[in-house]
């Protein structure tokens, strides 16, 4: 696996690379990183988690409930009110 986006190591802020990353759920899995600094030695478990969409699905699956960001909300509700006018 690769080294994770951004993350050091907490203790002495060399670059950690992802070990394994199991599945919890559908939107969050924890990564296990790995100090690449030998005389650190360090392991970690970091949690990472889908927060909100940008982009809506075109495949979505029910099982799934992940917040719109407030953009795409906004965007929405405009559209929303756009067509209620056209009527």
């Amino acid at each position: 696996m690769s080294r994770g986006p951004g993350m050091q190591c907490p203790h002495c802020e060399h670059t950690v690379t992802a070990r394994t990353s199991p599945k919890q759920t559908a939107i969050y899995r924890e990564v296990v990183y790995q100090c690449r600094n030998v005389q650190c030695g360090h392991v970690l478990v970091c949690g990472l988690e889908a927060i909100h969409t940008l982009s809506p699905s075109a495949m979505p699956n029910p099982e799934v409930n992940l917040a719109l960001s407030r953009f795409v909300q906004r965007c929405q509700l405009i559209s929303q009110l756009q067509f209620a006018i056209e009527l």
